[in-house]
């Protein structure tokens, strides 16, 4: 019986196609069992200077750090954060590139339901850093010094007074819409681009009042006439000492802002495991947690599962929001 010589799928070419094949398989548990092994591409979704990037880049250092390779901080701003956020769903699922976002992030995909993306089908929640408390910041032009004083004008005077956010949609928005179907007020909502130009219209008596982060507003209590009067947290501020909570005028008024790191949805479980565990590690440091305090910031400390039932949650909170106040971009 004649046998056939040799070919390109002889035996010769069968073990070093075996070879081949236990080479990348070699390679691809090396990528996960030493992850990181080159430097981790974090983007966050909007321009530098914000609470969203001022907390990324406090942490950031620190997790690389940790991980033993350089963290590059990369800024993608644009439509309200989609931009960056669909980048990263875009991007390779192996560790390697970040976002870190807002609350934006579940605002936009119920806000704009022709996103490019699923926030949850195509992402895999990390670890939430921060949580920041929105704060009601009053100008020079309004005369009520106390949160109780402001609602009482604002019932006798429907549609005098105006409150500005960074955009139709924030969180600060939302928290306004809230506070006004809460408190039985009609206090106007006016839109800006971004939060100085909001605030240089509140210092000049353009505008009556904010909803901001107490993270921009911090550095603006007491400047030219402007003051914090009340915040929409569920625990004190510590650099806001005097400031009373919202719920204690309004019960249950609740309005945070959230940070949090979310990989590509096919990103192995070990290495969103182990970012979490290094990201939760630095949020404890000592520097950190004092850092964070000063700028009105609360770190966090779930595990992935529990971030992801956090994200649920609020899809349905803000998604009953938006239905009830009727935003529409």
């Amino acid at each position: 019986m004649e046998t056939s010589p040799p070919g390109p799928f002889g035996r010769r070419a069968l073990l070093l196609a075996g070879a081949g094949l236990g080479a990348g398989l070699s390679r691809a548990a090396r990528a996960q069992g030493g992850y990181p092994d080159r430097p981790v591409r974090v983007v966050v979704s909007y321009g530098a200077g914000g609470a969203v990037d001022t907390l990324a880049r406090i942490v950031m250092p620190l997790l690389g750090q940790r991980l033993g390779q350089p963290i590059v901080v990369e800024n993608r701003p644009g439509a309200g954060g989609t931009i960056g956020a669909g980048a990263v769903a875009r991007s390779q699922p192996d560790g390697y590139t970040l976002l870190d976002d807002g609350s934006g992030f579940v605002i936009n995909a119920i806000l704009m339901p022709q996103l490019p993306y699923d926030i949850r089908q195509d992402f895999r929640p990390v670890a939430r850093v921060a949580t920041i408390p929105n704060v009601i910041l009053l100008g020079p032009s309004v005369r009520a010094r106390t949160l109780p004083e402001l609602l009482e004008f604002a019932r006798a005077n429907p549609g005098e007074l105006d409150c500005s956010s960074t955009g139709v949609g924030s969180a600060q928005h939302l928290g306004l819409e809230l506070l006004n179907r809460m408190a039985g007020v009609r206090i106007n909502h006016v839109p800006y681009r971004d939060a100085p130009a909001s605030q240089n219209d509140l210092r000049a008596g353009r505008i009556a009042m904010t909803m901001a982060t107490a993270t921009s507003a911090i550095p603006l209590n007491g400047q030219d006439g402007m003051r914090v009067i009340a915040h929409g947290g569920e625990q004190p501020i510590v650099a806001l000492p005097d400031v009373p909570a919202i719920s204690a005028t309004v019960p249950g008024f609740l309005s945070q802002e959230w940070q949090g790191v979310f990989a590509p949805a096919a990103t192995p479980a070990a290495i969103v495991e182990r970012l979490n565990a290094e990201l939760r590690a630095v949020l404890a440091e000592e520097a950190v947690v004092r850092r964070f305090t000063a700028l009105g910031a609360r770190g966090g400390t779930e595990t992935p599962a529990e971030f992801k039932a956090f994200i649920a949650a609020e899809i349905e909170r803000i998604g009953a929001l938006v239905r009830e106040a009727r935003i529409a971009l």
